[in-house]
């Protein structure tokens, strides 16, 4: 009678053993790639967006006769509010008068929305909107600033940008130790604006400045954090000057 073979306990279990190790080890690396191509289709959004935005914005000061306002940085904020970045006027020259009597003149504004997610560094919030409105109503100032109302229910304005991230400038001496967004800034002719950069009756520049900076952190909150950061500058057609 002859002695039929098979496999033994411990082979079995050496087996499973293997195939085991091999199966995590191709979970894991599917895990891994699924998560890396959805970073990636995260940043892709991301770009997308700023691209339409950019391009928004550059058709925007393009076809501008006047720089009326520019915030300069957002020293600070909290969750909800609500900050005038930029005031562009379509047909209007520096007496307020229509350049063109065919042509009506129009008011581009530009707002910020800070968002309510905590985010990094110390202070930060992500989840914030900027808004854009385009109107032939002469904006109301509330002595220094375009006033903004409440975008976000106030159907005159459109979404401009998503998931756009606040960072305070923080620091000693006015000098920030980290990067501040949304940043909209004057560079003027010998040296950018510094410290507060709005145009206001306590902070005026006599020098003509010509080109607009730009610069923006759009983040999602997810694991991981995705984000895209864009810094631009824009040749302003007419310049702005600031008078004493």
């Amino acid at each position: 009678m002859k002695n039929k073979k098979g496999f033994t306990l411990t082979e079995i279990l050496l087996a499973v053993m293997i195939v085991g190790i091999i199966g995590v080890a191709l979970a894991a690396l599917t895990t891994a790639a699924s998560r890396e191509s959805g970073v990636g289709r995260s940043k892709i959004l991301l770009r997308n967006n700023l691209s339409i935005a950019l391009r928004q914005l550059r058709d925007d000061i393009h076809a501008s006769s006047r720089v009326m306002y520019v915030r300069g940085r957002i020293d600070s904020s909290s969750e909800g509010a609500v900050t005038p970045l930029l005031l562009l006027a379509k047909n209007i020259n520096l007496n307020n008068n229509a350049i063109n009597s065919m042509v009506t003149p129009s008011y581009v504004t530009y707002c910020f929305v800070t968002g309510g997610t905590t985010a990094t560094p110390t202070g930060a919030l992500s989840k914030g909107t900027i808004y854009r409105r385009e109107s032939s109503s002469v904006p109301t100032w509330d002595g220094i600033a375009p006033v903004c109302g409440t975008p976000d229910t106030d159907d005159n304005f459109e979404v401009f940008l998503h998931n756009v991230k606040f960072i305070p400038p923080i620091g000693s001496s006015g000098d920030s130790k980290y990067y501040p967004v949304p940043l909209f800034r004057l560079s003027g002719s010998d040296a950018e604006y510094s410290e507060k950069d709005a145009v206001s009756v306590d902070w005026r520049r006599k020098d003509l400045a010509s080109v607009l900076v730009l610069k923006i952190i759009t983040e999602l909150d997810s694991t991981p954090i995705v984000n895209d950061v864009v810094e631009e500058t824009f040749i302003l057609p007419n310049g702005f000057r600031v008078e004493d």
